[in-house]
């Protein structure tokens, strides 16, 4: 079964240089989703992260690139990102935070201070295992059965 988080607009940071040679930021809006592909004993949610650029942010990437729009992706991914549950994190919305990373989008960098994203409570599998895992977080219990039985359900083929 593959879990995907709702998309969640984010800003991103993107650093160029003026012809003046001093540094320019600019903000690049996209959506983000992360797709779950493991639990971790260490209270943590491996997966794969896909941000998907505006329109405008393709266009502020190429102009800062020197590249053509058409080569500028419409999203990258970036695997094995780790995410945790937030301080008191319980249902019916749950918070992962993603620290500080970067991604590349055609050779230019861009910064994400912190992601913050929510899964919420449905009646599906998934969200019931991440709910019952919270409350056991939340509650000072032993937490391996609901991992491992997430992971079963959550396994995914390798590419």
């Amino acid at each position: 079964m593959v879990y995907t988080t709702l998309p969640k607009t984010s800003v991103a940071k993107m650093k160029s240089s003026l012809e003046s040679g001093r540094p320019a930021v600019h903000e690049i809006r996209g959506k983000i989703t992360f797709m779950l592909t493991a639990a971790n004993n260490d209270d943590t949610l491996t997966g794969t992260l896909i941000f998907t650029i505006s329109n405008e942010g393709r266009k502020k990437i190429a102009q800062a690139s020197g590249k053509w729009l058409n080569s500028i992706p419409a999203s990258v991914t970036q695997k094995g990102v780790v995410a945790g549950f937030r301080r008191g994190a319980a249902c019916p919305v749950v918070n992962l935070e993603i620290g500080a990373m970067e991604l590349d989008v055609a050779g230019v960098k861009l910064s994400f201070n912190r992601i913050v994203l929510e899964v919420i409570e449905t009646s599906g599998e998934v969200p019931q295992h991440i709910c019952a895992w919270t409350r056991q977080i939340n509650t000072g219990r032993p937490r391996r059965g609901v991992i491992a039985s997430l992971n079963r359900l959550i396994a995914v083929e390798p590419d």
